[in-house]
């Protein structure tokens, strides 16, 4: 899984016209709390061969809920892989009744926002915390198998909550946490980082056992079985956590996480060499507040 992280992609403009349609209804994945139990949809290995730093967005402020795709845009969505990738990315950033729409040979494409997690970027480009959000909302729809599974996403960003009492009680098994960044510089590989939720930890159970991503990879413990970066447990279950803290009032989501375990004491118990100082969030020592914790059905 390691050759996944030498992929490069380019800057891509998403919008560039729209046009005036009334509000489209948005296939949901569940009926609770639809905006927060989604499905994950792509490999790691599709989003790396399709990498997507799109922190250069050319549009104004449309009012509008359908937006036409841009022209540098149409090379990503001219395979079913990179459609497939593009989607993800637009339902996590772009909320609910904003469609990206796209022609290729004739043939047009949809795609729907979702989540929210990044809404002004149809006004502006990307800035840090909006990259945060999007990445972790990503990683945690990424799949090591090609079963699809309903998660229920929690995090501290608006879009995320409240979360309703019957997603909490029926998405009840913890996998764990995601948070990096999908859009390093080229020149630098993709950062994603998982950390091992307290079920995931406790056993393969329910539809844990189709979901691997927070996993650490038998053959290279310092990678899940996706290839991301696997900073231990989440939370102090079994000893050192990844995550300073865990908010349980709120649907029960870890905060402040780091790239590998840290102590009682907020140091760094483990020396990942590979982690090290390239893996910082501003003027946060390893710390991420963009942060992603999954559950699933028992």
């Amino acid at each position: 899984m390691q050759s996944v992280f030498r992929f490069l992609i380019g800057v891509i403009p998403l919008l560039v016209a729209c046009a005036e349609v009334p509000n489209e209804s948005i296939t949901r994945a569940a009926e609770v709390t639809a905006n927060r139990v989604t499905a994950n949809q792509v490999t790691a290995n599709r989003v790396a061969a399709n990498r997507v730093t799109a922190n250069r967005i050319t549009a104004d402020q449309i009012p509008s809920n359908r937006m036409t795709v841009s022209n540098e845009a149409m090379d990503l969505i001219a395979t079913g892989e990179g459609r497939a990738v593009f989607a993800v990315f637009v339902s996590c950033a772009l909320p609910a009744g904003i469609t990206l729409v796209g022609s290729v040979d004739g043939v047009e494409f949809e795609f729907p926002g979702e989540i929210g997690l990044a809404r002004q970027w149809i006004h502006r480009p990307l800035d840090r915390e909006d990259k945060g959000w999007v990445s972790a909302c990503v990683m945690a729809r990424i799949n090591v198998h090609a079963v699809p599974v309903q998660i229920s996403i929690r995090g501290p960003h608006p879009a995320l909550q409240p979360v309703d009492p019957d997603e909490r009680e029926a998405w009840s098994l913890q996998e764990g946490a995601f948070y990096g960044d999908l859009f390093t510089p080229l020149d630098q590989p993709i950062l994603w980082i998982a950390c091992r939720g307290i079920d995931q930890a406790a056993g393969e159970t329910g539809e844990l056992v189709d979901r691997d991503c927070a996993e650490p990879d038998p053959a290279n413990p310092e990678l899940t079985q996706c290839g991301f970066i696997y900073a231990g447990d989440c939370g102090h279950f079994s000893g050192e956590a990844a995550c300073e803290g865990f908010s349980d009032g709120a649907g029960g989501f870890y905060q402040r996480c780091h790239a590998e375990p840290i102590d009682d004491e907020g140091h760094h118990g483990h020396d990942h060499h590979h982690h090290g100082a390239r893996y910082r969030d501003g003027d946060d020592d390893h710390i991420f507040h963009q942060v992603i914790t999954t559950y699933v059905l028992p």
